[in-house]
């Protein structure tokens, strides 16, 4: 017998309780992905997949079980439950295992988010088809030194419901449309240059196709002929396609677990002045249109709009259920929803803060457009990162850079911010624009 997907949560809940548990959260996600991917001027690869994923977290004597599967057929939804139960009550008691506080719940009545397109279902294939090779055809032809050209359109059509035994239940949808290109040129020797560009929205009629190619094609050609630099102190401008790796490492130590484990450098930071006072990283989780935005974590817990940086100060932790058991810390929520980082003042000022504004502001440096491998050290904060980007003087970009590396530590780095720019991209949950930050140590020759 075959449950739509709402009846199958529904159904694995009373199921959950029936055998034996105090408590279970239901989670069904579905997912409808398609992609036509063209490699120079054929057709290379179609791909279009469903997934239904069927998550059931078990409350059973003071123990805690995470299961899923795909197999939601009502005959087999209460064997792999039934089991699930038998394999959790032999699991060690943990006490701080439980579902959030009820008065934290979302409980309905926000305005339309517009996560979704209703489109995403009727587009043709051969409308699809027709954008990859479009994409594809911004390169093909337009310049001698090109030796491949890889270009995709994407979309996605993804479905989140949730039901839990304390009465919270929602549901969200969210659609996605991508194009993406990259290309290779010919270099000095055995040099071969690659770079890509691309675009994401979350309706059809917003996504940029024309220019994702030529983007491509003038990145990698702007990379031809690097050079190596000396080691030293420069000013480094960060593009707004990889300042959020210069992010990550702060979110990642505000997080409850990390916290907890005493592997965060932000561990006892809580309403302290660590960064500069001209930084602040906000989340505007209720942002309408926007990738990310939701009102409830994967807790049922309700999301707010909320400053987690303010003006230099650490202003709130992510914050579980679980961590804030063990951790005698309220819940905030599971992590950010959509994520920006504004300078001190530029709200108030109607100054566009972009790319070459920010060259000029930082005169001499180098401009980094990616990060290739290395790490930050959760504990202190310190990191080391290979870089790929340009040397510029005098506001102007001269010549590619190779084989360089960044070192030093996040408080620090944060500390020395010069910029934020007014110029985040829209085509992801982390809206991070340009940053510039002084005299940044770089090991090159």
């Amino acid at each position: 017998m075959s449950l739509n997907p709402k009846e199958t949560a529904v159904k694995a809940l009373e199921i959950s309780l029936n055998k034996g548990c105090q408590a279970a959260r239901i989670s069904l996600n579905i997912a409808k992905q398609c992609s036509y991917s063209v490699r120079n001027d054929k057709l290379d690869r179609l791909q279009q997949s469903t997934g239904s994923s069927l998550y059931i977290q078990l409350y059973v004597d003071s123990r805690y079980g995470s299961f899923s599967t795909n197999r939601t057929e009502a005959d087999e939804i209460g064997n792999f439950i039934g089991k699930g139960i038998e394999a959790t009550r032999l699991l060690t008691p943990d006490p701080y295992r439980r579902l959030p506080d009820k008065s934290l719940y979302y409980t309905g009545g926000g305005a339309d988010l517009e996560q979704y397109d209703n489109s995403v279902e009727s587009i043709e294939p051969a409308e699809k088809s027709r954008i990859a090779f479009a994409c594809a055809s911004e390169v093909l032809g337009k310049d001698k030194r090109v030796i491949t050209v890889n270009s995709e359109y994407g979309d996605t059509d993804d479905y989140f419901y949730m039901i839990d035994s304390q009465g919270f239940e929602d549901e969200s949808s969210q659609s996605t449309f991508t194009v993406s290109t990259e290309c290779s040129v010919k270099g000095r020797g055995d040099a071969r240059p690659e770079a890509w560009w691309y675009e994401s929205t979350i309706f059809f009629n917003d996504l940029k196709i024309e220019g994702c190619g030529t983007k491509s094609l003038e990145r990698a050609l702007r990379r031809l002929n690097p050079k190596k630099l000396k080691s030293g102190k420069y000013n480094m401008v960060v593009e707004n396609t990889a300042s959020s790796r210069l992010i990550s490492p702060i979110i990642s130590a505000l997080n409850g677990a990390s916290i907890q484990q005493n592997n965060s450098f932000l561990k006892g930071m809580l309403g302290k002045q660590v960064f500069s006072p001209s930084f602040t990283l906000f989340d505007n989780a209720h942002l309408v249109g926007a990738f990310g935005s939701r009102y409830f974590d994967g807790e049922g817990v309700a999301t707010k709009p909320m400053n987690i940086i303010e003006n230099g100060i650490v202003n709130t932790y992510f914050i579980n259920t679980y961590h804030s058991q063990k951790l005698g810390m309220p819940v905030t929520v599971d992590g950010p929803s959509v994520l920006n980082c504004l300078m001190k003042g530029n709200e108030l000022k109607k100054t566009h803060k972009d790319l070459d504004h920010i060259l000029s502001k930082c005169n001499n440096g180098i401009f980094v457009t990616g990060f290739n491998g290395g790490n930050t050290n959760s504990s202190t904060g310190d990191f080391s990162f290979g870089v790929e980007g340009f040397f510029f003087e005098n506001g102007k970009i001269l010549h590619p850079i190779k084989e360089m590396n960044v070192t030093g530590n996040i408080i620090s780095l944060w500390n020395n911010i010069i910029e934020i720019g007014t110029d985040p991209r829209n085509s992801s949950r982390w809206q991070i624009p340009t940053l510039a930050f002084e005299l940044v140590d770089f090991n090159g020759i």
